[in-house]
């Protein structure tokens, strides 16, 4: 402990002492949510984004939003939840998978993600579609119970509620699920409750859905709490759903 001369000099000195200079943030750094090809372009430090001319931004000031992929994942609960979250200009939305192969959603539409598990950014929303081809899947239920902990949002459509309960961190929950979905919980997933008359349900930072059809309500609520009311309200009114709202 300095002596009292010692510190009454200190106190002296003090407005003489040159100011240390604030430290920037930690990066990489990224143009904010732009939808161009520079989506994901990083730089070491602040500046314009040499292909948009965007401000940039460090990553971590922007949420992250990882929509996974999956053999035969249902269309809907892929695109809605993506086209969404992306549409509000204020998160990055990317397909995150354990490869990167290409899959077919609905039989309809072939996409390759654009981050496997290894690569992909700490998620700030992880989105889990209706799959039933990743049951079982150790490596999967281990990223989703890693991301689950780090994530502050998580959205599960109709299977994709049956995938997180196979991974542990819906234990103790009552969620929706179709009568297929609660019989197959009751030998793969015993601690989660499928509700076959729940069409919708949260708990804490858990929001499931049981089909497609309210799941822009969930992002919206998301969003609402993620980015603030203001975008939530303009990206509802965006999709004309304003004066529903």
């Amino acid at each position: 402990m300095p002596s009292a001369p010692l510190a009454a000099l200190t106190l002296i000195l003090l407005p003489f002492l040159p100011a240390r200079a604030p430290q920037e943030p930690a990066g990489p750094w990224q143009c904010e949510p732009c939808g161009a090809e520079c989506h994901f372009k990083s730089y070491t430090g602040p500046g314009s984004c040499g292909v948009c001319g965007m401000k940039l931004v460090p990553v971590a000031s922007v949420p992250q939003v990882g929509v996974l992929l999956a053999p035969d994942a249902d269309l809907l609960s892929i695109t809605v939840p993506l086209g969404v979250f992306a549409g509000s200009g204020a998160v990055r939305a990317f397909t995150v998978a354990d490869a990167r192969a290409k899959f077919r959603a609905g039989d309809a539409l072939d996409m390759t993600p654009q981050f496997t598990f290894a690569e992909a950014p700490a998620l700030d929303v992880l989105v889990v579609p209706a799959t039933f081809g990743l049951f079982g899947d150790e490596l999967v239920l281990e990223y989703l119970r890693a991301a689950c902990a780090r994530a502050k949002f998580v959205l599960a459509i109709d299977a994709g509620a049956l995938l997180l309960a196979q991974a542990g961190v819906l234990d103790g929950a009552t969620v929706p699920g179709n009568r297929f979905i609660a019989e197959r919980a009751k030998e793969t997933a015993p601690k989660t409750t499928f509700d076959t008359e729940l069409r919708s349900a949260r708990h804490g930072k858990f929001l499931i859905e049981r089909d497609a059809r309210g799941t822009m309500d969930a992002v919206l609520e998301i969003l609402g709490e993620i980015a603030g009311a203001e975008v939530a309200e303009r990206t509802a009114q965006e999709l004309g759903l304003g004066e529903e709202r």
